[in-house]
Protein backbone atom coordinates (compact mmCIF):
# COMPACT_ATOMS: atom_id res chain seq x y z
CA UNK A 1 0.00 0.00 0.00
CA UNK A 2 1.37 3.45 -1.03
CA UNK A 3 0.59 6.76 0.78
CA UNK A 4 -1.84 8.92 -1.42
CA UNK A 5 0.50 11.31 -3.58
CA UNK A 6 -2.34 14.46 -2.95
CA UNK A 7 -3.78 13.48 0.32
CA UNK A 8 -0.82 13.46 2.32
CA UNK A 9 0.74 16.65 0.95
CA UNK A 10 -2.94 18.65 1.60
CA UNK A 11 -1.97 17.59 5.31
CA UNK A 12 1.32 18.79 5.06
CA UNK A 13 -1.24 22.14 4.81
CA UNK A 14 0.85 24.48 2.48
CA UNK A 15 -0.81 26.44 0.12
CA UNK A 16 -2.01 25.21 -3.30
CA UNK A 17 0.49 23.64 -5.92
CA UNK A 18 3.06 23.17 -2.56
CA UNK A 19 0.18 20.67 -1.38
CA UNK A 20 1.47 17.60 -3.82
CA UNK A 21 3.73 14.98 -2.08
CA UNK A 22 5.85 11.99 -3.66
CA UNK A 23 4.05 8.43 -2.90
CA UNK A 24 5.83 6.24 -0.30
CA UNK A 25 5.07 3.39 1.59
CA UNK A 26 3.32 3.30 4.74
CA UNK A 27 5.35 2.67 7.41
CA UNK A 28 4.75 -0.21 9.39
CA UNK A 29 2.79 -1.06 12.54
CA UNK A 30 4.33 0.43 15.83
CA UNK A 31 6.79 2.52 13.41
CA UNK A 32 6.68 5.79 13.59
CA UNK A 33 8.44 8.78 11.45
CA UNK A 34 8.72 12.46 11.32
CA UNK A 35 9.24 15.08 8.82
CA UNK A 36 10.06 18.94 9.19
CA UNK A 37 9.57 20.73 5.98
CA UNK A 38 10.45 23.99 4.71
CA UNK A 39 9.52 25.78 1.48
CA UNK A 40 8.93 28.92 -0.23
CA UNK A 41 5.74 29.75 -2.70
CA UNK A 42 4.95 33.05 -4.89
CA UNK A 43 1.26 33.36 -6.50
CA UNK A 44 -0.14 36.46 -8.87
CA UNK A 45 -2.51 37.22 -11.00
CA UNK A 46 -5.78 39.37 -10.65
CA UNK A 47 -8.29 36.85 -9.45
CA UNK A 48 -11.15 37.88 -11.42
CA UNK A 49 -10.82 41.34 -9.58
CA UNK A 50 -9.23 43.52 -12.42
CA UNK A 51 -6.47 44.14 -10.18
CA UNK A 52 -2.78 42.62 -9.66
CA UNK A 53 -3.00 40.62 -7.53
CA UNK A 54 0.62 39.34 -5.22
CA UNK A 55 1.60 36.60 -2.53
CA UNK A 56 4.61 35.67 -1.54
CA UNK A 57 5.11 32.98 1.55
CA UNK A 58 7.57 30.71 3.28
CA UNK A 59 5.58 27.86 4.80
CA UNK A 60 7.05 25.92 7.38
CA UNK A 61 5.72 22.68 8.20
CA UNK A 62 5.86 18.97 10.34
CA UNK A 63 4.53 15.54 9.40
CA UNK A 64 4.42 12.13 12.12
CA UNK A 65 3.29 9.19 10.16
CA UNK A 66 2.46 6.31 12.37
CA UNK A 67 1.21 3.28 10.83
CA UNK A 68 -1.58 4.41 8.63
CA UNK A 69 -2.18 7.33 10.79
CA UNK A 70 -0.81 11.00 9.64
CA UNK A 71 -0.64 13.66 11.38
CA UNK A 72 0.27 17.34 9.84
CA UNK A 73 1.02 21.00 10.57
CA UNK A 74 2.16 24.00 8.64
CA UNK A 75 2.17 27.94 9.27
CA UNK A 76 3.43 30.26 6.39
CA UNK A 77 4.93 33.80 7.11
CA UNK A 78 2.86 35.66 4.01
CA UNK A 79 2.95 39.07 2.22
CA UNK A 80 0.51 40.49 0.08
CA UNK A 81 0.25 43.28 -2.34
CA UNK A 82 -3.06 43.85 -3.41
CA UNK A 83 -6.05 46.49 -3.06
CA UNK A 84 -7.21 46.51 1.02
CA UNK A 85 -10.32 45.64 0.17
CA UNK A 86 -9.11 41.90 -1.07
CA UNK A 87 -8.83 39.03 1.81
CA UNK A 88 -6.77 36.19 1.32
CA UNK A 89 -7.03 32.77 2.75
CA UNK A 90 -10.50 32.08 2.08
CA UNK A 91 -9.42 27.98 2.77
CA UNK A 92 -10.51 25.12 0.08
CA UNK A 93 -8.50 22.42 -1.81
CA UNK A 94 -6.01 25.39 -2.89
CA UNK A 95 -6.35 27.71 -0.37
CA UNK A 96 -6.51 30.29 -2.82
CA UNK A 97 -9.86 32.38 -2.66
CA UNK A 98 -9.55 35.44 -2.98
CA UNK A 99 -12.47 37.24 -1.02
CA UNK A 100 -13.39 40.91 -1.53
CA UNK A 101 -14.57 43.03 1.86
CA UNK A 102 -16.52 45.92 0.94
CA UNK A 103 -16.01 47.56 4.30
CA UNK A 104 -13.01 48.13 3.56
CA UNK A 105 -11.16 50.64 1.14
CA UNK A 106 -9.66 49.48 -2.15
CA UNK A 107 -6.41 51.51 -1.51
CA UNK A 108 -3.57 49.34 -2.56
CA UNK A 109 -1.40 48.03 0.25
CA UNK A 110 0.78 45.80 1.25
CA UNK A 111 0.58 43.15 4.13
CA UNK A 112 2.56 41.20 5.79
CA UNK A 113 2.48 38.37 8.73
CA UNK A 114 2.19 35.14 9.92
CA UNK A 115 -0.77 33.48 8.40
CA UNK A 116 -3.72 30.70 8.95
CA UNK A 117 -2.46 27.91 11.17
CA UNK A 118 -3.01 24.68 9.70
CA UNK A 119 -3.98 21.37 11.17
CA UNK A 120 -4.21 17.80 9.60
CA UNK A 121 -5.03 14.41 10.19
CA UNK A 122 -5.30 11.55 7.72
CA UNK A 123 -6.22 7.65 7.72
CA UNK A 124 -5.39 5.03 4.75
CA UNK A 125 -7.89 2.66 4.53
CA UNK A 126 -6.20 -1.73 4.81
CA UNK A 127 -7.35 -2.31 1.32
CA UNK A 128 -5.79 -4.64 -1.17
CA UNK A 129 -7.80 -3.18 -4.76
CA UNK A 130 -6.80 0.74 -4.69
CA UNK A 131 -5.04 3.12 -2.39
CA UNK A 132 -7.95 4.85 -0.14
CA UNK A 133 -7.89 7.50 2.36
CA UNK A 134 -9.45 9.40 4.19
CA UNK A 135 -8.58 12.95 5.92
CA UNK A 136 -9.95 16.00 7.45
CA UNK A 137 -8.46 19.44 8.37
CA UNK A 138 -8.92 22.64 10.74
CA UNK A 139 -7.69 25.86 9.54
CA UNK A 140 -6.97 28.24 12.25
CA UNK A 141 -7.49 32.05 12.17
CA UNK A 142 -4.15 33.42 13.42
CA UNK A 143 -2.98 35.60 10.47
CA UNK A 144 -2.96 39.26 10.89
CA UNK A 145 -6.01 41.59 9.41
CA UNK A 146 -6.09 40.73 5.38
CA UNK A 147 -4.05 37.42 5.75
CA UNK A 148 -7.08 35.88 6.32
CA UNK A 149 -10.68 35.74 7.34
CA UNK A 150 -10.55 35.30 11.15
CA UNK A 151 -12.45 32.49 11.23
CA UNK A 152 -11.63 28.82 11.30
CA UNK A 153 -12.27 26.59 8.46
CA UNK A 154 -13.45 22.87 8.23
CA UNK A 155 -12.60 20.33 5.85
CA UNK A 156 -12.99 16.92 4.95
CA UNK A 157 -12.14 14.56 2.00
CA UNK A 158 -10.93 11.17 0.78
CA UNK A 159 -8.52 10.00 -2.40
CA UNK A 160 -8.28 7.05 -3.94
CA UNK A 161 -5.40 6.26 -6.07
CA UNK A 162 -4.11 3.41 -8.42
CA UNK A 163 -0.34 2.20 -8.69
CA UNK A 164 -0.20 1.08 -11.97
CA UNK A 165 3.52 0.38 -12.34
CA UNK A 166 5.91 3.64 -12.46
CA UNK A 167 2.29 5.29 -12.79
CA UNK A 168 -0.08 6.35 -9.86
CA UNK A 169 -3.33 8.00 -10.96
CA UNK A 170 -5.43 9.71 -8.28
CA UNK A 171 -8.41 11.75 -7.54
CA UNK A 172 -9.77 12.92 -4.59
CA UNK A 173 -12.53 15.38 -3.20
CA UNK A 174 -12.86 18.00 -0.65
CA UNK A 175 -15.62 19.44 1.17
CA UNK A 176 -15.07 22.78 3.01
CA UNK A 177 -16.85 24.40 5.84
CA UNK A 178 -15.68 27.97 5.86
CA UNK A 179 -16.38 30.45 9.07
CA UNK A 180 -18.59 33.74 8.02
CA UNK A 181 -16.44 36.49 8.59
CA UNK A 182 -18.44 39.80 9.92
CA UNK A 183 -20.15 41.44 7.28
CA UNK A 184 -20.73 39.20 4.97
CA UNK A 185 -21.47 34.89 4.29
CA UNK A 186 -19.46 32.13 3.07
CA UNK A 187 -20.69 29.12 1.62
CA UNK A 188 -19.70 25.53 2.31
CA UNK A 189 -18.09 24.21 -0.99
CA UNK A 190 -16.91 21.12 -2.83
CA UNK A 191 -13.41 20.33 -4.65
CA UNK A 192 -11.85 18.30 -6.64
CA UNK A 193 -8.30 16.79 -7.98
CA UNK A 194 -7.29 14.72 -10.60
CA UNK A 195 -3.97 13.53 -11.65
CA UNK A 196 -1.28 10.98 -12.53
CA UNK A 197 2.37 10.58 -10.35
CA UNK A 198 5.11 8.75 -12.07
CA UNK A 199 8.35 8.03 -11.23
CA UNK A 200 10.70 8.97 -13.45
CA UNK A 201 14.33 7.34 -12.35
CA UNK A 202 15.96 6.36 -9.18
CA UNK A 203 14.79 8.61 -6.34
CA UNK A 204 12.59 11.10 -8.51
CA UNK A 205 9.13 11.58 -9.34
CA UNK A 206 6.71 13.89 -11.42
CA UNK A 207 3.42 15.03 -10.87
CA UNK A 208 1.05 16.60 -12.98
CA UNK A 209 -2.56 17.34 -11.75
CA UNK A 210 -6.03 19.26 -12.54
CA UNK A 211 -8.22 20.80 -9.77
CA UNK A 212 -11.65 22.59 -10.07
CA UNK A 213 -13.02 24.30 -6.47
CA UNK A 214 -16.29 26.15 -5.80
CA UNK A 215 -15.36 29.62 -4.34
CA UNK A 216 -16.90 30.33 -1.26
CA UNK A 217 -17.63 33.78 -2.54
CA UNK A 218 -21.09 33.77 -4.34
CA UNK A 219 -20.11 36.50 -6.20
CA UNK A 220 -16.88 35.08 -7.88
CA UNK A 221 -16.51 32.46 -9.97
CA UNK A 222 -15.29 28.61 -9.44
CA UNK A 223 -11.30 28.20 -9.51
CA UNK A 224 -9.49 26.21 -11.55
CA UNK A 225 -5.90 25.14 -12.12
CA UNK A 226 -3.41 23.16 -13.57
CA UNK A 227 -0.20 21.87 -12.06
CA UNK A 228 3.28 20.08 -12.30
CA UNK A 229 5.88 18.92 -9.47
CA UNK A 230 9.11 17.28 -9.68
CA UNK A 231 10.45 15.85 -6.35
CA UNK A 232 14.28 14.24 -6.05
CA UNK A 233 15.72 12.36 -3.40
CA UNK A 234 19.13 14.61 -2.16
CA UNK A 235 19.71 11.42 0.46
CA UNK A 236 18.05 9.00 2.59
CA UNK A 237 16.87 12.06 4.98
CA UNK A 238 16.20 15.03 2.25
CA UNK A 239 14.29 15.59 -0.38
CA UNK A 240 13.34 18.64 -3.02
CA UNK A 241 10.51 19.75 -4.82
CA UNK A 242 10.01 22.05 -7.44
CA UNK A 243 6.73 23.34 -8.84
CA UNK A 244 4.53 25.76 -11.30
CA UNK A 245 1.11 26.05 -11.90
CA UNK A 246 -1.20 28.10 -13.99
CA UNK A 247 -4.72 29.51 -13.89
CA UNK A 248 -7.42 28.17 -16.04
CA UNK A 249 -10.32 30.55 -14.58
CA UNK A 250 -10.55 34.26 -13.86
CA UNK A 251 -10.70 33.75 -10.04
CA UNK A 252 -7.40 31.27 -10.06
CA UNK A 253 -4.01 32.60 -9.81
CA UNK A 254 -2.78 33.47 -13.49
CA UNK A 255 0.92 31.50 -12.26
CA UNK A 256 2.06 29.79 -9.19
CA UNK A 257 5.71 29.09 -8.29
CA UNK A 258 7.49 27.43 -5.87
CA UNK A 259 10.40 25.17 -3.65
CA UNK A 260 10.53 22.61 -1.09
CA UNK A 261 13.03 20.85 1.00
CA UNK A 262 11.80 17.95 3.38
CA UNK A 263 14.04 15.90 6.26
CA UNK A 264 13.04 13.02 7.88
CA UNK A 265 13.69 13.08 11.74
CA UNK A 266 13.45 9.61 11.85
Amino acid sequence: MHVFPVAVGLLLLAPPAMAQQRAEPVSRPGNARAELSAGAEYQTGDYGTGQRIESRSAIAGARVVKGRVILSASLPYTQVDAPGNVVTGGGGLFGLPIIVDPTRPATRMRRRGVGDLRLGAAWVAPLKAVDLAAYGQVKLPTAKTGLGTGKADYSVGAEVSKPLGGVTPFANVTYTMPGSPDGYRLRDTLAGQAGLNAALGSGVSGQIAYGYAQNPGAAMSDEQLVSMRLTTGISPRLSLSVQGGAGLSKSAPDTTAGVQLGVRLF
